[in-house]
């Protein structure tokens, strides 16, 4: 890859750059970042609308490929994309607890698209990848990297009661406590239910969501969050 770039989200699901790195010297993912995240440009990313898709191998993290020529949205693309010779990106998204990440790689125009091979690799690497991203936010600065990366949970709620799936009360809170970073055991605590009707509960969500892990889960409800910014 030629750049690197890093984000967490804050408790509105808004992306904050954390930092970036480049394999040459021009290191233009600082200014870049900045850029997507004050011009808000993640509104217009694709992602957003794919990244709620089931994810066909299940992994964890979860991991998204973006071609230039598919954002839609021409100053995003141009701005971003077309005036820095950036040709496509693959984001892998994770969690920390209650703080959520997505570490982007880029390919520049002279090095050509990410093979499918090259995707494999990633794919293979990416719980590895994920620790080290890790354990390198476990030494940076608190700043934009704390443990309120996530909404309250009256917030999370409406959020994953908007998903659909026609998701019980249980499930709902279920699943709003497990994006918070609540383990089973916390949650059973604060609902006043046994850890396996826990489990059952995040199964039945999950299933009616067509999803299989938490990282899909913090998908739908990103995906979610800018459909209601768009008013629709």
């Amino acid at each position: 890859m030629d750049h690197i770039t890093l984000f967490s989200y804050d408790h509105d699901f808004i992306p904050r750059f954390i930092a970036g790195a480049s394999r040459n010297e021009r290191s233009i993912t600082s200014r870049l970042g900045k850029l997507y995240e004050t011009s808000f440009y993640y509104h217009h990313d694709p992602n957003l609308k794919w990244i709620g898709k089931r994810n066909k191998d299940k992994s964890i993290p979860l991991l998204q490929l973006l071609h230039a020529k598919d954002i839609s949205n021409a100053s995003y693309r141009k701005n971003i994309y077309e005036d820095n010779g950036l040709l496509d990106r693959l984001s892998l998204i994770d969690h920390d607890h209650q703080r959520w990440f997505v570490f982007n790689l880029y390919r520049d125009v002279e090095s050509g698209y990410f093979s499918d091979d090259e995707v494999n690799i990633i794919q293979d690497q990416a719980d590895l990848i994920a620790a080290l991203v890790k354990r390198h936010l476990s030494f940076s600065p608190a700043i934009g990297w704390d443990i309120k990366t996530v909404p309250p949970i009256e917030k999370l709620e409406n959020i994953v009661a908007g998903l659909g799936g026609n998701l019980s009360k249980r499930e709902v809170e279920v699943c709003a406590r497990a994006m918070q970073g609540l383990t089973r055991e916390a949650i059973s605590l604060d609902l006043s239910i046994k850890q396996p009707t826990v489990a059952t509960f995040m199964s039945r969500a999950y299933a009616k969501l067509d999803i299989s892990s938490l990282n899909e889960l913090f998908a739908l409800c990103l995906a979610r969050t800018s459909q209601i910014i768009h008013g629709s």
